[in-house]
């Protein structure tokens, strides 16, 4: 398979790196601020037949078109540690085990489902080597293999969302992560801090914390209260329910000091286009083997479905 590189790009901003005089930023679990449509990166790589994997240089990244309103992301499971990209020294380094294998149950019960795919894109190296869900000083360290693979993740990303966008009009993002908080239940990361889920629904109504979500865009339709839209009965925590325990939903609204991650780097930036959320999946039941990893794929499918026809008016 032909690949286009995107090495003369990647060679400018590593050495725009090295000029900086300002460090990366200290890792923060509180969300980012929402940013503003980023001109979109030309693709490493032109792919558009469902269910193909197209690759970036040395297989680094992964993206496998669909042809469903539905973009997925995984940016911490992979495991090749190439010598020509050192160890981050800065952020966290760990994997989020079995997040890829999680993302193609999903891709694959929704593909049951419709007989029609998601898009799936996958970084394959080591969380050690890349954090694709942090900005690009953080992310990749200066380093000009791990740059261009930074460049040809969010390229696939955009890919996708364009194609979305021209067959769909809409669709949902998902950034797909797995955590290791005591709670085993699913973080619903909409870019609001753990300390705005404690507010009340009427502070939770307010229109500043619409407009700082990854759901904005369906909030700026809906009738629904945002509260409601977060964690009412219609909310994706509340279509996972009783089977899938998540914050925030109806039966649990908020963290309520408990550990919570609330969306990055990848979430702030790819819903300014569609909406979407991060979901960090809890490991018991979720990611800890092939057979739960295909029963949770098939609830989880069935509630994301019931949300993009309810928000979204997509039948999935």
């Amino acid at each position: 398979m032909k690949k286009r590189t995107l090495l003369t790009f990647a060679q400018c901003v590593a050495i725009a790196a090295a000029m900086s005089c300002a460090g990366p930023a200290a890792p923060s679990t509180s969300p980012p601020t929402p940013q503003p449509p980023v001109p979109p990166l030309p693709a490493p790589v032109a792919c558009s037949t469902p269910g193909v994997s197209c690759f970036g240089r040395n297989n680094y990244i992964e993206y496998i078109p669909g042809d469903l309103p539905i973009v997925i992301s995984v940016p911490h499971g992979g495991a090749l540690t190439p010598a020509s990209i050192p160890d981050r020294t800065l952020g966290t380094t760990t994997t989020d085990l079995n997040t890829i294998d999680l993302g193609r149950a999903i891709s694959a019960a929704l593909t049951s489902r419709s007989a029609r795919a998601p898009h799936l894109v996958i970084v394959h190296l080591r969380r050690t080597k890349l954090d694709a869900n942090r900005e690009i000083i953080e992310a990749a360290a200066g380093n000009a293999d791990a740059i261009q693979a930074w460049n040809e993740y969010h390229a696939f990303i955009e890919q996708a969302m364009a194609a979305v966008q021209l067959r769909s009009g809409t669709g949902v993002y998902i950034d797909l992560h797995g955590h290791s908080h005591a709670k085993q239940r699913l973080e619903l990361g909409y870019l609001l801090s753990a300390s705005t889920l404690d507010g009340t629904n009427a502070q939770l109504d307010a229109p500043a914390v619409a407009s700082a979500s990854s759901l904005r865009l369906i909030a700026r339709e809906s009738p629904l209260l945002f509260s409601d839209l977060l964690r009412g009965p219609t909310s994706l925590g509340g279509f996972l329910q009783p089977d899938v325990a998540s914050v925030p939903s109806p039966s649990i609204p908020t963290p309520g000091g408990d550990d919570y991650f609330s969306g990055g780097y990848s979430t702030s930036r790819h819903t300014a286009t569609i909406p979407g959320l991060q979901i960090e999946c809890n490991f018991s039941g979720v990611r800890d083997s092939a057979n739960n990893r295909a029963s949770f794929a098939g609830r989880f499918v069935q509630a994301l479905a019931l949300f993009a026809q309810t928000h979204l008016g997509l039948k999935l």
